[in-house]
């Protein structure tokens, strides 16, 4: 089969490798769409840590079923659309246990530290793959992994209906947080963002957004909520000035999400985080209960208008390395989609 195999950092190439073969419990899925995120781009350039290589990369992908073996065949059948959660569970530690798969103490990921869906056909664990109706359009079936970290941030928070939520760093993260914040019932988001092509697509989203840099920032963000601090605030944007934001304009006993990854560790004001009772929450990637709720979503209808706006390119299989490009270099891309399949 053809897959792209990254050999070594910045090292990519077209290439044939064999098709997996399966064990019990795993199917084959041919793959159709699939999304490059930013780990994607983290592992090419050799910033992952724990990246494995030689290896396929690619995670956010939906495809055909075309093979299934052993257990957890039931309720399938040859030709499905699928998606797959791309965590690799060891299903015996504590956090298994209690359903808390994505901190696992053995986490492998599809994409990482096995050979992903960058290629015509990547192997998936059936215990983690999910149908989704024919009716919906493939590529915004693509987007469903990076929804479901959307889904597991906004759970985490513990956002409640009529509640306000802020949101520093309108990246693709960022926007399917408020998307789903939206969904869940926030009755206001306000996105920060730097970069102007990001604040104009929060608000085609239904946000309202502000620019950090402004001279009066601070006074937009209160006036943003009617001169209230927000319920909740979720640390998108990966540098310090955001935390410091979601410290001071948090409501006491509010809760802070840290969802950005950062090489350098955060100052942040515990003096503040006393006062005002806050409650700061790491989250990590997503449970597979929120990527069983990002694919209710996306097969309900509900977010595809919004799902539409984030799709920015598609290229085609044999552009791979140009489609990597774009979606590092330009700063008004949200999710570039490859298509491999039709």
């Amino acid at each position: 089969m053809k897959a792209l195999v990254i050999e070594d950092p910045l090292k990519m190439h077209l290439t044939e490798i064999p098709r997996p073969e399966l064990e019990s419990g795993e199917a084959l899925i041919r793959v159709q769409y699939i999304g490059i995120c930013g780990t994607d781009i983290h592992v090419f350039n050799g910033h992952h840590p724990t990246a494995v290589f030689p290896l396929v990369p690619g995670h956010e992908f939906v495809g055909e079923l075309v093979q299934i073996r052993g257990e957890g065949a039931e309720g399938f059948e040859l030709g499905d659309t699928v998606v797959a959660q791309e965590l690799l569970t060891c299903g015996r530690c504590d956090a298994c246990a209690k359903g808390e798969d994505n901190v696992c103490e053995h986490l492998k990921i599809i994409g990482v530290h096995a050979d992903g869906g960058f290629a015509e056909y990547v192997r998936v664990k059936t215990k983690k793959m999910y149908r989704v109706p024919k009716s919906v359009d493939l590529r915004r079936a693509a987007l469903i992994e990076p929804l479901a970290v959307a889904v597991h941030d906004v759970r985490m928070s513990g956002l409640k209906i009529g509640e306000s939520a802020l949101i520093i760093g309108g990246g693709p993260i960022g926007q399917l947080i408020a998307c789903v914040a939206k969904a869940a019932g926030a009755r206001r988001v306000v996105v920060s963002e730097v970069v102007e092509s990001r604040r104009v697509l929060a608000e085609k989203l239904g946000c309202i957004a502000l620019n950090p840099l402004d001279h009066d920032f601070a006074a937009k963000l209160l006036a943003a909520n009617g001169g209230k601090p927000y319920d909740v605030s979720f640390e998108a944007a990966g540098v310090p000035s955001a935390i410091t934001t979601c410290v001071d304009y948090t409501k006491n006993t509010g809760t802070i999400v840290q969802i950005a990854m950062t090489r350098e560790p955060y100052p942040v004001d515990t003096g503040k985080l006393f006062a005002k009772e806050l409650r700061v929450q790491g989250v990590r990637i997503h449970s597979q209960y929120a990527f069983s709720c990002a694919v209710n979503l996306v097969s309900s209808g509900m977010l595809d208008e919004a799902l539409d706006l984030l799709i920015s390119k598609v290229f085609p299989f044999d552009a791979v390395a140009d489609a990597f490009d774009y979606a590092e270099t330009h700063k008004d891309a949200f999710k570039v989609l490859v298509q491999i399949g039709s």
